[in-house]
């Protein structure tokens, strides 16, 4: 055939002309009418990136034009979101049988590299363009191949800020990561929200940010709780989907899990009836993370999932006595004990029990289930039942650790809230049976230390 004589001789020769800016041209011998080229812009805001351009050529070519479509997300002018490009020399009506394939890539790379916001496809990009936005930088504006814009809600805070230690530790150098907190965005507001993810585009987003607090704080401020979180996980899932998030991970929490349920709790257990009455605003709002997940994934067909782990705590917790979790509450009520000269006061009886997963275990967990973690599905991210402590015994670490000698008291008129919620990590360990989790005393250890080294900066 000569269109096959043809795409042949225009193969070859896009092959050869010496454009270091075609990296790769990908072809199936059996079918010329696909070709894959790797595109590698050579020019500012876009040279940092690889961006994959199908060419699909019809059966009656060179009498009518190939489509283009870039497979790579881009953020520019003249190609929509869908990869459709506003290319004139492939438009029908300018389209002539003698325009080979290797001008047709010069004119898409120089339409990359040039945009054209008075002829454009995202008439919102065109704007910014008309203002130099577009070129402030590459990171912000162009996600190719190789670059992956991980956006962290909740970043300043306990595992946000063991997620950044883990990931400047283990760099991977495709991936460029933020990490905002509550001073960067007010997540509660869907306009602000929305000015984030324009501002800065991301590919992938771990949604940590929420409202916490301790049992006590809980206890006083079910609905503010509930309708906070409410709308800080609604505004980020729906920005997540308004601006093409490849994958969210969100973080629920093991007190979403009914109060009348069998142990140990598994991952189908969410919704099988109401959690506890001690925290149930915050447990709802909760849930419905992994509701709207379900609704994302049926209606737009997208791979937003969420993890629930059991009690953290580390490094750069919130140790604020009216607001804390218990681990963080426990170390700074012992800082001030040991330091007063006062017997430690322990609210509740002790014999509840939880299992503590250290924030830099966590962390690492977090960053697998972003990267290889396909499931919309919830995964628990627990240590073992058998590591499950109770809270006195967590008290004695905690005062091994400061080698506190002065008196211990359980205050037994306090509540104690769920007597437990042992969660089974059965799931976790089929994916990574050979992860090894902190030993207890020693994430303790850990945390007392870095507690009293950052006493004056720390969230108290």
């Amino acid at each position: 055939m000569a269109s096959t004589r043809r795409l042949q001789k225009e193969l070859s020769d896009l092959k050869s002309c010496g454009v270091k800016a075609y990296e790769s041209v990908e072809y199936n011998e059996s079918n010329l009418l696909h070709w894959t080229v790797l595109l590698v812009p050579d020019k500012e805001p876009y040279n940092k990136g690889a961006f994959k351009v199908n060419i699909d050529f019809p059966a009656d070519y060179p009498f009518k034009p190939p489509k283009i479509t870039l497979a790579t997300k881009i953020y520019h002018p003249n190609i929509d979101d869908k990869g459709q490009v506003c290319l004139p020399i492939v438009d029908p009506n300018n389209w002539k049988p003698a325009t080979r394939t290797e001008q047709v890539m010069m004119a898409l790379l120089a339409l990359i590299q040039e945009p054209e916001p008075d002829h454009p496809l995202r008439a919102d990009l065109a704007e910014e363009f008309s203002k130099d936005l577009l070129r402030v930088s590459y990171d912000i504006m162009s996600n190719g191949d190789s670059r992956v814009v991980v956006l962290v809600t909740g970043g300043t805070g306990l595992v946000g800020k063991a997620i950044e230690q883990i990931v400047n530790s283990e760099a991977h150098g495709n991936e460029r990561w933020l990490f905002i907190g509550s001073n960067d965005c007010d997540l509660c507001d869907i306009h602000a929200t929305r000015q984030l993810f324009k501002e800065v585009r991301p590919t992938h987003v771990i949604h940590l940010a929420a409202m916490v607090g301790g049992l006590f704080h809980n206890l006083a401020h079910n609905l503010q709780f509930f309708r906070k979180n409410m709308a800080i996980n609604d505004n980020v899932l729906a920005m997540c989907n308004e601006f093409d998030v490849s994958k969210c991970v969100s973080s629920l929490s093991t007190c979403i899990f009914p109060d009348s349920v069998t142990y140990p709790i598994d991952e189908t257990m969410i919704h099988l009836g109401p959690p506890h009455d001690s925290n149930f605003g915050y447990s709802y709002a909760k849930r419905m993370i992994d509701v709207l997940n379900r609704g994302y994934a049926q209606d737009h067909g997208r791979k937003y999932t969420s993890v629930i782990p059991c009690n953290v705590f580390g490094p750069h917790d919130n140790y604020n006595l009216q607001s804390a979790h218990v681990i963080p509450a426990l170390i700074h009520k012992t800082y001030l004990a040991k330091k007063e000269g006062k017997p430690l006061v322990v609210f509740g009886s002790g014999r509840p029990l939880r299992q503590f997963i250290y924030s830099l275990d966590l962390a690492r967990l977090l960053i697998w289930v972003l990267r290889e973690y396909e499931e919309v599905e919830p995964i628990i991210l627990s240590v073992s039942e058998e590591d499950e402590v109770t809270i006195s015994a967590a008290v004695n670490a905690i005062v091994k650790a400061f080698d506190f000698k002065g008196e211990v008291r359980f205050d037994a008129s306090k509540a104690d809230g769920q007597l437990k919620k042992t969660a089974s990590n059965g799931k976790l360990k089929r994916y990574l049976p050979g992860f090894r989790f902190t030993p207890f005393d020693e994430a303790i250890k850990e945390s007392v230390e870095w507690f009293i080294r950052n006493h004056s900066s720390a969230r108290l």
